[in-house]
């Protein structure tokens, strides 16, 4: 090792080592100068490594965010295809002959084991009253029951304070169906003799002042000894969009006064003459 850095040092400090000698010493200097540039060379490589797993994790962090930002923007998408496709089915919803108040979004859901409501977003500001029927796409929801300025609750069918008249659409029987606070619903005083079937429809009868007629509430799913049930046709765990009605129906006080026919007319007194 010292010939090797003596023979360095004057082959540097230009003697004139002859030139077999300083090949001699390079052969000998080289595998020592490998043997000290080894770590070297390892750093430099374990450096460039890490300078390229920095660039992956980079990489692999910006193509991440992009994912998760396209993920967000199909999420976006869907969520929109979802709710146009339920406005548009809305369109269709029961009661088309009755002019609609709103169309609201549920907002929230009240209730606890006896209630079953759920909060709009529109109130008295887009025209809400008290006591206006609510339906989805499919059929009765309920009716208003507390109206404030942005929004309103609703007494969902299934509520067991809720009764509505209706009728069965096969045989045109009259009955009240009532919520029991659970999915199911109950219809009682139904007129003693009527032929009850599993699936048939239950509509409301218009009578009661609040729903109008022919809007779908549910289906019978199962005849007892005790009872009637009735599966409600709207989606009421899943409701979204729904339209709130203005159905003002004939009552006695608005009804039109009737004609009086011309032979039954009061006859006038004769003006009196001086």
């Amino acid at each position: 090792m010292g010939l090797s850095v003596s023979l360095l040092v004057l082959d540097a400090s230009g003697l004139g080592i002859p030139v077999r000698i300083r090949a001699m010493a390079s052969d000998i200097v080289a595998p020592l100068l490998d043997i000290l540039e080894r770590p070297i060379r390892g750093t430099q490589a374990g450096l460039e490594r890490l300078a390229g797993v920095s660039d992956i994790y980079l990489e692999n962090e910006k193509l991440r965010k992009e994912n998760e930002m396209m993920r967000e923007w199909r999420d976006a998408a869907l969520k929109l295809t979802r709710e146009n496709d339920e406005l548009r089915d809305l369109l269709d919803a029961p009661g088309r002959t009755v002019p609609t108040v709103a169309t609201g979004r549920v907002i929230g859901v009240g209730g606890g084991a006896f209630e079953r409501n759920v909060v709009l977003n529109v109130g008295t500001g887009d025209g809400v009253a008290l006591n206006l029927p609510v339906v989805d796409a499919t059929g009765v929801v309920g009716r208003t029951i507390q109206v404030g300025r942005l929004s309103s609750r609703v007494l969902l069918v299934t509520d067991i304070n809720s009764r509505i008249p209706v009728r069965l659409e096969d045989s045109g029987a009259l009955a009240i169906i009532e919520g029991q606070n659970s999915r199911e619903l109950r219809l009682n005083y139904v007129p003693m003799g009527t032929e009850i079937k599993v699936g048939s429809r239950v509509l409301t009868s218009g009578h009661g002042g609040i729903f109008p007629p022919d809007l779908p509430i549910g289906r019978i799913v199962e005849v007892r000894e005790d009872a009637v049930i009735v599966e409600p046709e709207s989606l009421l765990d899943r409701l979204d969009f729904v339209k709130v009605l203005a159905y003002v129906p004939l009552t006695p006080e608005t009804e039109p006064e009737p004609l009086v026919p011309l032979e039954k007319a009061p006859a006038t007194e004769p003006e009196a003459t001086e």
